[in-house]
C-alpha cells in the first residue's frame, strides 16, 4: 500500500484524458493489479505556434494528488515529501509531429523526459513514462504487494494560441 502511494509522486508525472484538464497516473502493482493517481488541478498552458508546442513550466502540487483510499494517500504523499518538494514540475517542454521532450522534477531531482501526445480541441494530451527509482522513491511495498518501478503518466493541459 505505502508503494502504491509512491506512484503517485510520478504525477507529474498523466493519466486518461478525461473531457477537461487533468493528470492520470497509472500504477501497475506486483504480484497483480494496479491503481490510478488523479488530479484535475494542473496549473499551465501549452502553447501552439504554427506546428510546434512549448509549455515552460506546468505543475502540480502534491497535496492534490488523489487514489481514492485515504491511507493510500498519506503514504503516497510521505514519499513524496510534499514539505520540502510541494509540486510537481514539467518545464522546457519542447513538442512536434506527435512526439516531444521536457524536464520533469519530482523531490528535486530533474530528469530529461519523452512524450507522445496529441491535440483534441484546445486541450494537449501527453502520455509518457516515469521510472520512480529516478526520483528516490523508497519503501513501495506494503504487505507483499509493491508497485512497480515504472509508472505511465497521462495529461491533459489546456492549449493556449500564440
Amino acid at each position: 500500500m505505502k508503494g502504491l502511494l509512491l506512484s503517485a509522486l510520478l504525477l507529474v508525472s498523466f493519466s486518461v484524458f478525461s473531457a477537461g484538464k487533468g493528470i492520470d497516473i497509472t500504477v501497475n502493482l506486483s504480484p497483480a493489479g494496479s491503481f490510478q493517481i488523479e488530479t484535475s488541478k494542473v496549473k499551465g498552458k501549452v502553447v501552439k505556434s504554427g506546428d510546434s508546442f512549448s509549455a515552460k513550466k506546468l505543475y502540480v502540487k502534491v497535496k492534490d494528488l488523489k487514489t481514492g483510499i485515504e491511507l493510500r494517500d498519506k503514504h503516497m504523499k510521505k514519499r513524496l515529501a510534499p514539505k520540502s518538494h510541494p509540486k510537481i514540475t514539467v518545464t522546457s517542454l519542447k513538442a512536434k509531429g506527435g512526439k516531444g521532450k521536457a524536464v520533469i522534477e519530482i523531490k528535486g531531482i530533474k530528469k530529461p523526459v519523452s512524450f507522445t501526445y496529441d491535440v483534441n480541441g484546445t486541450l494537449f494530451n501527453a502520455e509518457f513514462k516515469v521510472n520512480l527509482t529516478q526520483f528516490k522513491i523508497k519503501d513501495l511495498k506494503y504487505m507483499g504487494v509493491g508497485a512497480k518501478k515504472i509508472i505511465t503518466v497521462k495529461a491533459s493541459i489546456p492549449l493556449k494560441s500564440k
